[in-house]
């Protein structure tokens, strides 16, 4: 009994290691199919697969050929962001006011003073959203002892680009509630919805009907929309770019819809009226329009000078927002991040110096910095290059960081695996961690460039390949 004990057991560490030998074989076997499958005819297609304690690459095809990554390139801008701030990082937002006060007037003006909080108003947190935010400015407003504001209320930043958008972003992303720009003050993570309302035939017209919130004064659409077929969803764009007043809204919208989301295209004044709409429905006075950072570059104002603060916001931990950021793939957050890091690191909130700084870190860490070009921090550029190879590593490199648990359980889970996505037009991609029913740690990146055919069908594929790993 003893011996046949012996040799159960060591048949089962015979078969695991046998398993564990062929996960190469089997993925070159189901590589092999996926790229004869029709949808693949004129695709790129790259992978690389590592394992997570060695860093050994177990199976790799153009791993080393840059191609559009989509959203898996948010990894790439968490790590950076873990690393460059630490897991408790917050954002603030300072609200204060220049001159003086007399008898409850103020003679100046109540200064917004933004340093790129992407939360600010965001329905996502407790202490964010619009209703605690608003109340909370109010009543440190009214504690200063002001009710009449002879000024402006008047917003300024923090050394951030006045571009909220980076250059590799197209038109048609711009204008929709994933292409929204990143100003040193946001507002509801700088999203509305359009209110509509379709026809019950095909082919007429719709009608827009509204926005929520209103956007008084920054907004006006020329609309084109037709109502489609039944079951196609939504095929509108809202072509819009930032500063813009009007926006043009073409496409077609599905039967029975009644919105859609857009893009702010003017946050931070939006975030100025809100806040004097409130404050005058409080009693507090206020004698003029919001002035917002674009306006004073335009009147050659110089930024508010001898503030006397107020009141001090500070955003949930960026373990919190990084999340968010991952699990439901918030663009805006990896431009706050990128700016961020560009402000903070080079002295110069824009999206360019952001990226030099994130290819330094990648740089010193055994990255070759040609194998990544990045024009944004959130992956929507199709500009955007990296290789497989480049975010495998990147990913090991995580691994190794103190702040590795925030980051591991801000991925969302995909075919059982722990992995963020990524969805751009042609692209498809998918990237993180896998642990086999047997123990073995891998680490993955899995990237399609101009496929054909049904998003859906070409994931299940992919999954068929990433099956190996199980």
């Amino acid at each position: 009994m003893k011996q046949t004990g012996i040799m159960i057991l060591l048949t089962l560490i015979t078969l695991f290691l046998h398993a564990q030998e062929n996960v190469p074989g089997k993925l070159a076997a189901e590589w092999k199919s996926f790229c004869n499958d029709a949808q693949l005819k004129y695709a790129l297609a790259g992978i690389c697969v590592l394992d997570a304690q060695t860093g050994k690459v177990l199976f790799e095809k153009n791993s080393n050929t840059g191609m559009a990554p989509a959203s898996t390139q948010k990894v790439i801008t968490a790590i950076a962001s873990f690393e460059a701030f630490g897991p408790a990082y917050q954002y603030t937002t300072e609200v204060g006011y220049t001159g003086k006060i007399a008898s409850g007037k103020l003679t100046g003006d109540l200064v917004i003073t933004g340093h790129g909080d992407p939360t600010l108003a965001s329905p996502r947190y407790t202490a964010t959203n619009e209703n605690q935010l608003l109340a909370n400015i109010c009543a440190a407003v009214k504690k200063a002892g002001i009710d009449t504001i002879t000024g402006n209320i008047v917003g300024t930043d923090n050394s951030f680009d006045l571009n909220p958008v980076p250059g590799g972003w197209i038109w048609a992303d711009m204008g929709n509630y994933y292409g929204a720009g990143h100003w040193a003050i946001n507002w509801n993570e700088n999203q509305y919805d359009l209110l509509v309302k379709t026809g019950s035939r095909e082919n007429e017209p719709i009608e827009v009907t509204g926005t929520n919130p209103a956007l008084v004064g920054t907004a006006n659409f020329v609309n084109e929309v037709k109502t489609g077929k039944p079951g196609t969803g939504d095929m509108s764009i809202i072509y819009a770019d930032p500063f813009s007043v009007t926006s043009l809204y073409q496409g077609t919208l599905e039967p029975n819809k009644n919105k859609v989301s857009g893009s702010i295209p003017n946050a931070d004044l939006f975030a100025l009226q809100t806040i004097r709409q409130y404050l005058q429905s409080q009693k507090i006075f206020i004698k003029s329009q919001p002035i917002n950072n674009l306006q004073r570059y335009a009147n050659q104002q110089l930024k508010p000078s001898g503030i006397t603060p107020v009141y001090t916001h500070h955003s949930p931990t960026l373990d919190s927002l990084v999340y968010w950021f991952l699990k439901k793939s918030i663009n805006l957050y990896g431009e706050a991040f990128v700016r961020t890091i560009g402000m903070e690191k080079k002295g110069n909130g824009s999206v360019e110096k952001g990226l030099e700084w994130v290819d330094s870190l990648y740089a010193a860490n055994g990255v070759d910095s040609k194998a990544m070009r990045l024009s944004d921090g959130c992956g929507l550029s199709p500009a955007n290059r990296i290789t497989p190879l480049v975010i495998t590593k990147a990913l090991q490199f995580a691994k190794g960081r103190s702040w590795f648990s925030y980051f591991y359980d801000a991925l969302p889970l995909y075919n059982n695996m722990k992995l963020k996505s990524g969805t751009i037009a042609g692209v498809k991609s998918f990237a993180g961690y896998h642990t086999s029913k047997t123990g073995k740690q891998y680490i993955v990146s899995f990237i399609v460039n101009n496929y054909n055919g049904s998003p859906s069908a070409l994931v299940n594929k992919m999954f068929t390949v990433l099956n190996a790993l199980k």
